[in-house]
């Protein structure tokens, strides 16, 4: 995969959620060449520094795979503190997501589990998405 292609995506809309607020980051629907990633992608992140991702992707090609190379905290002045770090490391990166897509015809769940510093939480109000397909 060439990286210089990768792409970055800052959220579209975040919520404070109800119960234990967590923050919830939600992309619209973003392409790249025969690579989709529908509407409602989310990140959600919760005070005790633990994030979960869910997605929907498909390619126009078979044996493609989308890739979140990483995903940035930001603060109000959107500056960075820090990155999600990969529970389940693809290739010992600690900061990229992968999600194989081996058929064309087909939709695939994108589903990702990060953590990060929870001392971060009180800082944190955006999300930078850096990705490629």
């Amino acid at each position: 995969m060439n990286r210089s292609v990768i792409r970055e995506v800052a959220n579209v809309s975040a919520v404070h959620l109800t119960g234990w607020e967590p923050w919830e980051f939600t992309w619209g629907l973003i392409r790249s060449g025969d690579c989709t990633m529908f509407e409602g992608a989310t990140w959600t992140l919760f005070p005790n520094g633990v994030a979960m991702f869910d997605g929907t992707v498909s390619s126009g090609d078979d044996d493609d795979a989308w890739v979140i190379w990483h995903v940035d905290l930001l603060d109000r002045n959107r500056a960075i503190l820090g990155s999600l770090a990969n529970e389940h490391p693809t290739g010992g990166d600690w900061r990229k997501f992968v999600r194989t897509m081996p058929s064309s015809a087909e939709r695939y769940r994108f589903r990702a589990l990060a953590t990060f510093d929870p001392g971060l939480w009180g800082d944190i109000d955006r999300l930078k998405m850096h990705w490629s397909c």
